[in-house]
């Protein structure tokens, strides 16, 4: 090799970052111990599937799905709403300045919950991805400390109501315009669709990932499936690709809450293994994938293992045992690189949640 070729070689090596030539290891970025004051909680409001953005404005505003604690943790099918908090700082303290999805009038598919924000930024717009719901109109006639459960029938006409929209605004401060129809519907083959999160491709097109629960006979439905769609713009119309996501065979119903996001050559997922039969860990465990720019074709990472379900470890030297330890992931980015882990927590033996900032360590 000539003396100018071997320069060429190593300027090119230079010029690739080093990241790209590996994968994160959450191992190494997220702390051992958690600290208590990036608790996002709210004195009356069970708080759940928190997104952080840093505004023009140079604040910090959480799009975040609430619910009275009163009504309990699976009060979230029936009386969610999307609100919005504002900080001075990434860990907070947050204070609420309003609802963004507020419940409105039976005539629309969202009428009584909103649910499972993901917010995206795109050509100086935002884009609010949502689960929503309407029931029968039951739940407005029972008190606030009346605790909907999965035992009741009432329950899971919200749940079965469920589909997924998008909401608009130029400003996170400002004003979000709804859709009057939900962007992803079911179909015969589905009994609800949930849980969307959108990505933007390197090649400039959108990738939507999501839940339904396949139709089946009485109101539990079948095999919970996750599916991609792909769109040419935030606003949809998103087209199934028919590729199988994140599953097993052996489950039905191996994945839950996730997030998905393109960064060093290739994509990631953080996903929940719901029932321990995507690895060798516990259920409910946060584990990390993989896939190539399209984000169409998925394996598990090299680093996979996130956080471990079962308990929190807090920097005064206490823990608290969980529930759900780290549900609905979201991450906080800067210049489009992550820089912490926003999760929603569920204390065992408790009805009450919050959510948790986990700056990522230097490494």
């Amino acid at each position: 090799m000539s003396y100018k070729q071997s320069l060429l070689c190593l300027l090119i090596l230079i010029s690739v970052p080093i990241s790209s030539f590996s994968q994160i290891d959450f191992a190494k970025a997220l702390p051992k111990k958690f600290d208590k004051s990036n608790i996002i909680q709210d004195e009356d409001y069970n708080i759940w599937g928190t997104n952080i953005l840093k505004g023009k404005d140079g604040k910090f505003h959480a799009i975040y799905s609430r619910w009275l604690k009163s009504r309990g943790h699976h009060g979230w099918v029936t009386h969610s709403e999307v609100a919005h908090a504002i900080s001075d700082s990434l860990t907070g303290p947050y204070k609420f300045k309003n609802l963004v999805l507020p419940p409105r009038g039976k005539k629309y598919w969202d009428a009584d919950c909103t649910h499972n924000p993901h917010v995206i930024e795109h050509e100086d717009k935002y884009y609010l991805y949502h689960m929503g719901n309407r029931g029968s109109g039951y739940w407005k006639t029972t008190p606030d400390d009346r605790m909907p459960t999965m035992k009741d029938d009432e329950w899971w006409v919200n749940r079965n109501n469920q589909r997924i929209g998008v909401a608009v605004a130029k400003k996170l401060n400002g004003k979000w315009k709804r859709s009057c129809k939900p962007l992803i519907d079911i179909d015969s083959t589905r009994k609800m669709v949930s849980t969307p999160v959108v990505s933007k491709r390197p090649d400039g097109t959108f990738l939507m990932v999501y839940k339904y629960v396949e139709e089946k006979e009485g109101k539990y439905g079948g095999k919970v499936v996750h599916v991609t769609a792909l769109s040419d713009s935030p606003l949809g119309p998103f087209k199934d690709t028919r590729i199988p996501f994140i599953e097993t065979e052996a489950s039905t119903f191996a994945l839950d809450d996730h997030v998905e996001w393109f960064q060093d050559e290739q994509y990631y997922c953080i996903g929940k293994d719901h029932d321990g039969s995507l690895t060798s860990y516990d259920k409910g465990t946060m584990v990390l994938y993989t896939s190539d720019e399209k984000g169409l074709d998925w394996s598990l990472a090299k680093q996979p293992l996130v956080l471990k379900a079962g308990k929190l470890e807090w920097t005064n030297g206490t823990e608290t045992l969980c529930e759900r330890t780290a549900d609905m992931p979201k991450l906080y980015f800067e210049d489009a690189t992550p820089k912490a882990l926003v999760i929603a927590v569920l204390p065992k033996d408790s009805e009450h949640s919050f959510s948790l900032v986990i700056p990522f360590n230097e490494y």
